[in-house]
């Protein structure tokens, strides 16, 4: 069996889009979210992305792992350890309050994580998987649950590497990463769909989120 993963990162207006198309092909994704940035508002280039106010759209996430992705998104190599703590469990303990359930994935914010925080961050949770920003194109599964890594961020890149990992008989893993407002701006849902499509039809391959996942590794 081959397992594949959907994580979208940031909470985003978007998302709603995303999850319609999820939600349309039965696709349970990894949402990884920021308590501490809802309806905040940043630009991509000149284009404004809008944060979701969580309480009042926690609905729509229904069906769906919700997992952690620090308090306000800020480089955590750069933080000292305190604010790390109050970046992780906060967001642990917002995310719970708000979705009433026991929150155990985690993704680093930006291309940025090194083995202290790594270690600091599980010793501190009742984590029990973390994703890093490093790409791995091997399609197999991770060393351990603490060293999640990530097959494709690009809509594109993934939909040509997908084809590689449903032909190759030893692939055993593929972690798809994106942010819903991509899709959004470069007009790309028919091609998430495609993916979907695909994915949905293999009958070698089973769709899992990150908790899933962890339960698979060391």
């Amino acid at each position: 069996m081959k397992y594949f993963v959907f994580s979208i990162d940031d909470g985003t207006i978007y998302d709603k889009k995303v999850i319609d198309i999820f939600n349309r092909y039965d696709i349970e994704a990894t949402f990884n979210l920021n308590s501490g940035l809802q309806d905040f508002v940043w630009y991509k280039s000149d284009k404004p992305v809008r944060r979701l106010k969580l309480e009042e759209n926690k609905e729509i996430y229904q069906g769906h792992e919700v997992a952690s992705h620090s308090l306000t998104h800020p480089y955590l190599t750069m933080c000292p350890d305190d604010v790390t703590y109050h970046e992780v469990k906060d967001d642990l303990d917002n995310l719970k309050q708000i979705f009433d359930q026991d929150i155990v994935s985690f993704a680093f914010p930006f291309e940025d994580f090194n083995e202290q925080k790594i270690n600091f961050i599980a010793q501190i949770s009742p984590l029990i998987d973390i994703r890093v920003s490093e790409i791995d194109t091997s399609f197999k599964f991770p060393s351990d649950r603490w060293h999640i890594k990530i097959t494709s961020w690009n809509i594109d890149d993934a939909l040509e590497k997908v084809e590689a990992f449903l032909k190759d008989k030893t692939a055993q893993l593929f972690v798809f990463v994106a942010h819903s407002y991509d899709f959004e701006f470069d007009n790309t849902y028919h091609k998430l769909e495609k993916l979907c499509q695909i994915i949905k039809n293999s009958d070698e391959v089973k769709i899992i989120t990150m908790k899933e996942l962890a339960k698979l590794l060391p």
